[in-house]
């Protein structure tokens, strides 16, 4: 029996990928993804509020995504936004979690078997979420996805941007991907992301 195509989209579930992208100036290989990129409204407001992003370079990098990156609203993002309006004291702190939380439970129920949520992070705390313990996903770290990418072709400069990265941390991060596979679907990320 022919295996199924998987229907992708990229989930970006914390603010660390966008925000390690912008300070080794690669925001742009957000773009390089030919399926649907999907950040939830509070870390979106995350990686661009002023503290993460005082000169806009994210702001501006996720705009030129233009409407490849959809900013799922959630009721978390929309209640913060309510109390930060009220008082802009407001602290975010661990509402990007929740937030995604909020947003594996409606794929768990909305979404149909085809689905391949293919999550794109850093932080090992992630794998404690549950976006990442959703049905079919396939999970990859920023490290992983720039070496598959060095790997294919598709970026020549793969390992001198994972350098960098490790540069800047305490502890170098170590590429990670767990791909999603069942009888069904077979998620091709690298193929159906970057039309291979």
């Amino acid at each position: 029996m022919a295996r199924k195509h998987a229907d992708i989209a990229v989930i970006i579930p914390d603010a660390s990928p966008v925000l390690t992208l912008a300070r080794i100036g690669r925001i742009d290989l957000l773009g390089s993804f030919a399926v649907p990129i999907q950040m939830v409204d509070q870390v979106h407001y995350e990686v661009t509020k002023p503290e993460n992003d005082p000169l806009g370079i994210v702001a501006d990098g996720l705009r030129r995504l233009h409407n490849r990156l959809e900013i799922v609203e959630t009721n978390v993002g929309v209640g913060f936004q309510t109390r930060k309006a009220r008082d802009p004291s407001t602290k975010s702190s661990n509402l990007g979690e929740i937030a995604i939380d909020e947003y594996a439970t409606e794929l768990a129920h909305t979404t149909g078997p085809g689905f391949v949520p293919l999550v794109l992070f850093e932080d090992p705390d992630v794998l404690k979420l549950r976006i990442a313990q959703l049905k079919d996903v396939h999970l990859l770290n920023t490290t992983a996805w720039l070496l598959t990418l060095q790997r294919e072709g598709i970026l020549s400069d793969g390992l001198a941007l994972v350098e960098a990265i490790n540069a800047q941390r305490k502890t170098p991060m170590v590429p990670f991907e767990k791909a999603a596979l069942t009888k069904k679907i077979r998620s091709t990320w690298l193929r159906r992301s970057f039309d291979r």
